[in-house]
Parts: C-alpha cells; structure tokens; sequence
C-alpha cells in the first residue's frame, strides 16, 4: 500500500515546474518507508511513497523499472493472486528479482497489456509508463478501493493518489471551481466519479483505465463491469455454502503478508464474518479493534464484545468522548485532500490510529452490505412492490402537488417519487432539495451525465437488481473513500476480503429473495446464515459506523460551526443565503430535527477551503 503521483507533458513547460520533492510530501504518510522519484526528462515524472506489506527488502522499491528502463510502473494497493500469475509468467520465460506483487503487476502489464488489469484481483490504483512509445497507463482497481486522481490540461496530464496533490501542481492553478462537481458534493457529501471540484480534474472511475501519449491521444477502456442480471442459480443451501466457501478463501487470499495482520470488529454481521473467517485460517492469535461511542444508538461494543469472546480473538476497545471531537478535527480534514463530508470519519480514524501503533494491515468487513442488500431501509419495501411505479404518471404528478403544497407528509414513495431510482437518490442525498435550494440558490442541477439513479424498473427481479448496482457504484465509493482516508492517514493497509472479486461473482448469482426478509427489516441472509455457522451471537440492529454528531453540533462543535460556517457569504464561489443557513442550524439546534447528516458536510467542506484550497491558491498567485 502505497501513495503515487506524476505527469506526462505534452510540451515544455513554460512556467513554472512542478516541485515534485512537496508533491510527494503531501502523501508521505501514505507511504513512510521508501520513496522515489523517475523522470525521463522528456516530460515524464512518476513519483512514489512506499508502505512495505510483502517484500519488505529494497526489490520492492519504486518506481519499478525493467527492459533497461523502457517500462516504469508505480503501483498503489495489492493483487491477492500475483502468485498464480507468477507461476504463469515464470512458464512464459520471465524471470523475477523480488517476491513483490509489484513486479508481478510489471511483467504482466508488458506481458499481456491492458488484458493483464482483467485478470488483477486486488485493490489498486497504478500508473505504468513505455519510455519509447511515450505512453503513460492508468487504472484503477475494480471497486475503486483504492483513489486516482487525474487533471488533463492542453500541456499534459497529472495524476495523483490525493486530491490536494493536483492542487500543488501549477497546471492547475488557473482552473475554476466545477459548480456540477460542488452540486454534487453538496448533495452527496462527497465528489463521485468521474468528477473533480476543479474543471478538468477527474477521479478514475472504478475498473476503468485511460491511455494517454505524448502527442495528446486519449483513449478510456473498462476491464470490470458489476455483474448484472445473472441467472440466479444459487439458493437455499447451496447459496449458503457458495457464500461460506468464497468468503474463506478470500480471507485466506487477504491475510497474505510480510507483516502481521490485524482486523476491524463492529458488533454486525460483516466484520465479525471476516474475523471468524481469519480465526479460522490462523491457529495464533488474532486481535480485533472496536470503537465505542458511549451512546446507545451507536454504540457496538456489547456486540462486538460478544462476537469476540465466542470466536477468541483478543479484543481492544476505545471510546469515543464528546470532547474529543475537537482533538480529531483537524486530523480529519487534514486526511481528506478532496471535500468529504462523512462523519464517520471521526471514529475510523480513531480506531485506525489505535491498530496503527500494532500493525500496517488490517481486514475490515465493508462491502458485505451493498452486495447482499444490507441497507434494506433505503430500498427494501419498494423493491417488493416495484410494480405500483406502473401508477399513471399523472397520478404521481398529483401526489407530488399535495406534497409540495401540503404540510401533511405523504409517506406513498409511489406517489412522492417518479421512479425507484428517484426515491433511492432522495434516501442518499444529505439535505432534502428544498433545504438545499434555501441555503444555495443558485445551487447547479444533477448533472444530465450522472446516471447512477436510472432505475425506472417495474419489475421485482430487474428492480432489487439495479438497486444494488446503485449502492455499489453510487454509495461504495463514499465508504471506501472514507476507509482509504482515515487508514492512510496513519500509514495503515486495510484490506476488503467481502469486495474479493470472487465474492462478487457468488454474490451476483444469488437470488434477491435469498438475501431479504422484507417483512421482519432484515437484510444479508446469506451472510448471517454463514456467520451462525461460526457464533451463536446474533444481532438485527443495524447500526451505522458513526459517531452522535447531532449531539456534537449542539454542543462541541457549535463554537466552530459558528465561527467557520454561518459567517460565511459563499462557499467556493457558491452564494450562501445566510437566513437559510442560520434557520437550518436553529431547527437542528431546538432539536426540532436533527440535521447533523446535512450540516456536517457543509463545516468539513468550509474548513477543506481552509486547509487545503485557500493555501494552495495562495501560493499559486504568489507564483504568477
């Protein structure tokens, strides 16, 4: 696990250059024990900050090169099957200096080109580079576990591991805010792919690549689509099964290491899955980290606790108090070089820090719930009924009049919503629309070319489906970002054994009606079925990752909402109605609602502005 950065200039700068030495600082806890820098000095620069999890010996140093220098990669992340795809490389006559997975990734990338990213199982972000073709490759992993940033400008590309790492590159520095990108954030709390706040600026979308060479030719290819409409062969039993063996081999695959191997445990089903998984592939011990809160409503101790004592691992706990909410704050923006506006931020970067002083690497259960239809709240009861979106449109147009001009909430999605893919964007955005328009008037529409919430499927099967696409490409990417943030921050690996491409693929050909029990609110059957396999500890609560950010705004952080946000006229250009904001903030604070999932984006993304964009800025002026 690693962080890189770099560029390929189409021509020779006329500014000034990049002054890579603090382009690689921004991300040197992403990688504390090696770094390197490459350049061809014919406009090509890769540059790397090493985290060393297997082959901890210099052969693993980057940037990585091979065929006297013609082929340069830098690679961020692991590939889980990098010995199967040795062994087949070395059949084919290569030979290997180290027992990296780097290398592997190397040679499999001149081996079999942009084919050798559909044969990856792993998490990754990388960038490879022909020398003699002056060809520069970049990809991202089929998740998007692991980030990409890239910014293309008519005098080259950029790419980067951290947002803020394109910020202090001069080519950026007379861009504009994108308001669709800011839209976006707005509602969504964080900046989905393919967008970047700054025009021209991109993340890489998930299983994608792009080439670019030095005469400004551009392609984009996908090696990973999430499996749709499978045929549903596996049920019952056998779906059981299936699951219990994919997960044990994913597991097995993901604890493979150079260092030793820890794991995250909440009081779920995902993460106590994982470590029944882990205790059972390794005889010694295995220590397991919580967070608590010290509030019932998000507190997992007492069931992880549990979940702990029946599978004997070693436990540590650590709660979170109020007043430590201040401690963290600037940590948390700071691990964020982009707007991220998640507030379980606050509780994985603690826990991160806590592994951090014992281990590099960590298993984590994310991703068990947008495969096996875990957020059943947001989309379970309409999936049954998706046929009553047939109502007449006219109807529906009826229903959404009342409710505009009616203080009674209709609680019909069916009439409320045009669609299901309507009602799922309205439970993932932050701040209802109405809210949004009274404190940004002039906020930009959804983007046409954001289609994550096309699901107009009247159909059960097609419906469920499709709502799980969405909660892969449209809420995953929130929560990796997240994970992949909090962890690097304190230089810690943190794998996702449940995101294994094998498990997706079992995933995908089990029958929705497998995975749900509408009627009793309870969702990732299989999971739980294969868990009790292994602990007869059982819980239905489903409890977010978060800390009582409602009680903080209140409270703890009410001085700082008040001094960084409410004084403000505008937010990256965008005007604030500061009698929208301040009656948003008074209802939240009456405790006439609780606002906390809206209000909190807004003060991350106002201190973000702080920390990183107004700096920046600065010291591009300077340089004019």
């Amino acid at each position: 696990m690693c962080g890189i950065a770099g560029e390929l200039l189409f021509t020779s700068p006329a500014g000034r250059k990049a002054d890579w030495d603090s382009i690689s600082a921004l991300m040197a806890r992403r990688g504390p024990d090696d770094s390197g820098i490459w350049t061809d000095d014919k406009g090509c620069t890769l540059v790397f900050r090493r985290l060393a999890i297997i082959d901890l010996s210099p052969m693993g140093h980057q940037p990585m090169t091979v065929g006297n220098g013609r082929f340069v990669l830098v690679f961020n992340g692991e590939v889980y099957n990098f010995q199967e795809l040795r062994h087949e490389l070395e059949s084919r006559g290569v030979q290997f200096r180290s027992t990296s997975d780097s290398e592997v990734v190397l040679h499999a990338l001149i081996e079999w080109g942009n084919k050798a990213l559909e044969r990856f199982n792993g998490m990754f972000a990388l960038a490879f580079y022909d020398s003699v073709e002056r060809r520069l490759l970049l990809a991202r992993d089929h998740a998007g576990i692991k980030p990409l940033y890239y910014l293309i400008r008519p005098k080259g590309i950029v790419f980067a591991s951290q947002y803020n790492q394109l910020l202090a590159h001069p080519l950026s520095h007379d861009l504009d805010i994108s308001q669709e990108a800011l839209g976006l954030y707005l509602r969504l709390a964080y900046v989905p792919a393919p967008y970047g706040i700054l025009e021209d600026s991109y993340m890489l979308k998930p299983g994608t690549w792009i080439r670019c060479n030095a005469e400004r030719k551009l392609q984009e290819g996908i090696f990973y689509q999430f499996p749709q409409y499978e045929m549903t062969r596996l049920k019952g039993r056998d779906a059981i099964d299936a699951v219990d063996a994919v997960t044990s081999a994913a597991v097995k695959r993901h604890m493979v290491s150079d260092v030793p191997v820890g794991t995250f445990l909440s009081g779920g089903v995902d993460s106590p899955l994982v470590v029944a998984k882990m205790r059972a592939a390794k005889s010694s011990v295995i220590e397991a980290f919580t967070i608590g809160t010290g509030e019932e409503a998000t507190d997992e101790t007492g069931d992880a606790g549990a979940f702990a004592r029946e599978l004997g691992v070693k436990h540590t706990i650590e709660t979170m108090m109020p007043s430590q909410s201040l401690d963290f704050i600037d940590d948390v923006i700071d691990a964020c070089g982009e707007p991220f506006g998640d507030y379980s931020m606050f509780p994985t970067m603690m826990v991160s820090r806590m592994a951090s002083q014992k281990y590099k690497v960590m298993l984590s259960g994310d991703g068990g719930d947008e495969l096996f239809w875990g957020y059943l709240s947001r989309f379970g009861p309409l999936v049954g009924r998706a046929e009553e979106f047939r109502t007449p449109l006219w109807y529906r147009w009826l229903g959404r009049a009342f409710q505009k001009f009616s203080r009674k909430r209709l609680s019909n999605p069916y009439l409320t919503h045009s669609s299901l893919g309507d009602w799922h964007r309205s439970m993932l955005t932050h701040l209802p629309e109405f809210w949004l328009k009274q404190v940004f008037p002039s906020l930009a529409a959804w983007p046409t070319d954001y289609t994550v919430f096309q699901n107009d499927n009247c159909e059960s099967r097609r419906a469920a489906e499709q709502s799980r696409l969405t909660e892969f490409v449209g809420h995953l990417p929130y929560v990796l970002m997240k994970v992949d943030r909090a962890s690097m921050y304190h230089s810690l690996e943190v794998r996702v054994p449940l995101l294994d491409r094998e498990v997706i693929e079992v995933a995908a050909q089990i029958d929705w009606k497998e995975c749900l029990d509408i009627p009793q609110g309870i969702g990732k059957i299989p999971l739980r079925r294969v868990l009790a396999r292994y602990a007869t500890h059982q819980t239905q609560v489903k409890r977010g990752f978060e800390v009582p950010m409602g009680t903080w705004l209140r409270t703890s952080l009410r001085e700082m909402i008040e001094e960084s946000l409410m004084k403000r006229d505008e937010l990256l250009g965008l005007g604030i109605d500061k009698n929208g904001l301040r009656k948003l903030f008074a209802l939240h604070l009456s405790g006439q609602g609780d606002f906390a999932w809206g209000l909190w984006p807004l003060l991350s993304l106002a201190l973000w502005v702080d920390k990183h964009y107004h700096p920046l800025k600065a010291q591009s002026m300077e340089h004019l």
